[in-house]
Parts: structure tokens; sequence; C-alpha cells
């Protein structure tokens, strides 16, 4: 869909097609500014069930002695930060309140590697302060700025079966502004997400995957279990 498209969608749901709501639904003004609203509470709701299609990443290399590291990448949102080094799995890395370092260490604490990190504006800082270098340490996972906008043409980066999305959810911060009930365009939002959620896990069925037991499972399961042999022929 267009951002036209979408607009209008939005007045049809809504029964707004005329123009009694005067200013308050305005293309260009409040009906445009849910729009893009509606987008962006999409994008969050997205980006878990479809990562690929939001995130790009950054790799930051460590500086002995230095805690902050300031990003190049344009972003929108920080999603996470992970442990990057090559031969080692990789492992999320604590994203904290920048309030809370206090609790985490004391002026000058330093350590190999770092527990945990928090930022500032564009600009990561780890704790404690990383002794030694260590290059391409971390991997800094952003949601594209471009990602939560719409051009004239539609959403770019949001795939074509979620853009029903952007209406029910701005149709619900009309009916809000209107003081309506949104309990209708909630109930659509939430089917629809559902569906998506769906049709994305289906792109990947008839793909070869490693499919393997709850940890619960492994973890209780005897080594034997595994073997090639039956064991219960004795």
């Amino acid at each position: 869909m267009t951002k036209a498209e979408i607009v209008t969608a939005t007045r049809a749901l809504t029964n707004e097609l005329n123009t009694d709501s005067g200013a308050l639904l305005s293309d260009t003004g409040n009906l445009l500014e849910y729009v893009n609203d509606a987008m962006e509470h999409v994008v969050l709701d997205l980006v878990d069930i479809m990562p690929d299609q939001f995130l790009t990443s950054e790799t930051v290399t460590l500086i002995a002695n230095q805690a902050n590291y300031t990003l190049t990448a344009s972003f929108w949102q920080i999603y996470k930060v992970e442990k990057n080094v090559t031969g080692e799995a990789p492992r999320e890395i604590p994203i904290i309140n920048q309030l809370d370092k206090t609790y985490w260490m004391n002026v000058g604490d330093t350590e190999s590697e770092p527990t945990a990190c928090y930022f500032i504006g564009d600009t990561l800082y780890f704790i404690k302060t990383p002794s030694a270098a260590a290059t391409d340490y971390a991997k800094v996972w952003l949601i594209r700025p471009e990602a939560a906008t719409m051009a004239t043409a539609g959403p770019s980066y949001i795939p074509a079966p979620a853009h029903r999305l952007i209406v029910y959810r701005a149709a619900e911060l009309v009916a809000t502004m209107l003081e309506c009930s949104p309990t209708l365009f909630i109930k659509l939002y939430d089917q629809r997400l559902e569906k998506v959620r769906r049709t994305w896990a289906a792109r990947y069925r008839s793909q070869p995957r490693f499919v393997q037991g709850s940890i619960e499972e492994r973890m209780a399961r005897s080594s034997r279990d595994s073997t090639l042999f039956d064991t219960d022929w004795e």
C-alpha cells in the first residue's frame, strides 16, 4: 500500500470519509501523524518476527583502557549488543540503564572483557572498562532509521501482508482521539499480527532447518538414547 492508500483506508475504517472532524483529521496533519506513529508501532511489533527486514549492524573493536565507543551508523533504535569474537559462540551483552552504572563498577575498574554496557545517545559505554584490545569484539544490532519512516510509495521494509497493521493501529489512535472505543481495531490488529507471524514462519517450513528438543528434554535425556542401536532389545 502507498502512503495515500493507507491514509484512505484509515479514513474508510473509521467512517471518517467526510470532513466532520475538520482539522482533527487532516491528511497532511493529524491523520498523517497517526499513520506515522502507527508505522513505528508496527516496526517494534515485527522486529522480533522478521529481524532480517529491519536490522542492520555495526561491529565495535575494543581499545585497551577505553570504555566509550561512538557508533558511526545511523539508527532509529538499538536492538541488542552481542559478543562477536571469532571462534566463540555469540552471547548477548546486557544493556543496562545508564543511571544504574554505579551499581556495576567503581571509577577506574577494568577487566579483560566487559560484562555489560549502556548507551548515551549514539555512544556505547562498556562496563567495566576493557583492559585489553580485541578486534571486532562486539556487534551492535540496530533498527534502520528508514524502516520506521514511510515514503510516498509506502513502507519500504514492512512486507505487504503487514501493511494493514498500520491501518488498524492508526484507526485505533483516531478512535481514541475522538473518544470512541478502539476495541474493534485492537482486535483487528491482533488478528492480522498473528496471521503475519504464521505466514512469515511458513517461509522456513520447506527449507532445511536444525530441529532439537527443548532444553529440559535435552538435559533430562540419557546419552544412551542417542545411540544407534535399540536400547530395549534386552
